[in-house]
């Protein structure tokens, strides 16, 4: 036989095949997951806040936009830096109708879960967190917000975080307001953020301060009082958020101070 003509080879085994192909299947997939973008689904829809832009991960809402205010084309490119933009009219009108059932009174729509990448740090990241323990019918302070997450003289910083927050009513921005009582300002619009606030029961009067009825909620003593009360000035500030009412209290498990005696 020649030297150069080569033997014929014996056909490999198709078990030993799949063994192999078994072995580098993980190595593979491994890597399409690296190449593969995950989608977020898009979409407009109507609103009593007015028109929004609607991003929607695997993971939980992306993004929300009120579409007349600036940024929308901001909004859209940080959303195309993490994922392939699909459009979606089904996802979007299941957000529409939990937006829909948060002022009809059901805020276990706000529960909603979230996809948080589109924030860009740490800080914020934790703020909005901690933001999202606020329950409906309560707010907090920016100094107090920042004292929530161990940084009690970054509220600059937290009142920069609320502006940019990508993903307003779900992470409830519109609950932070002013140590003087004031509201204070809203991404999406002071009308607005007086509509969010009277869904949840608090009775935003034209100075746009919160209502006379408001009590003083402790989280530690699980105790409410009047905004007055001697009890509640001695009490540490950072750990109280202040109710709608005496009701939107109770709602939460807390109970009436004994020396001020709320209604």
């Amino acid at each position: 036989m020649k030297s150069n003509q080569m033997k014929e080879r014996p056909p490999i085994d198709d078990r030993l095949l799949d063994a192999m192909i078994g072995q580098t299947r993980p190595r593979i997939e491994r890597a399409m997951k690296i190449l593969r973008r995950p989608q977020a689904r898009v979409g407009v829809i109507p609103s009593q806040l007015g028109r929004l832009l609607i991003a929607e991960s695997d993971r939980g809402i992306a993004a929300i936009h009120f579409l007349w205010t600036d940024g929308a084309e901001r909004t859209l490119e940080l959303l195309r830096r993490k994922f392939d933009l699909i459009e979606n009219e089904p996802s979007a009108r299941r957000i529409e109708a939990e937006i829909d059932r948060v002022f009809k009174g059901d805020f276990s729509a706000m529960d909603h879960p979230l996809d948080m990448s589109l924030v860009e740090s740490d800080f914020k990241r934790r703020a909005y967190t901690s933001l999202r323990k606020v329950p409906p019918g309560a707010v907090i302070t920016y100094h107090q917000l920042a004292a929530t997450i161990g940084q009690p003289d970054a509220q600059r910083a937290v009142g920069t975080t609320m502006a940019t927050n990508p993903i307003p009513i779900f992470v409830p921005c519109h609950r932070v307001i002013r140590s003087d009582g004031t509201i204070g300002n809203y991404g999406g619009g002071v009308d607005n953020k007086i509509k969010l606030l009277r869904a949840e029961g608090f009775d935003v009067g034209r100075d746009l301060r919160l209502p006379s009825g408001a009590v003083m909620g402790h989280r530690h003593t699980k105790i409410f009082c009047r905004p007055d009360c001697s009890a509640a000035r001695r009490a540490d500030p950072n750990n109280a958020l202040l109710y709608a009412d005496s009701r939107h209290a109770r709602h939460e498990g807390l109970r009436a101070c004994k020396l001020c005696k709320p209604a």
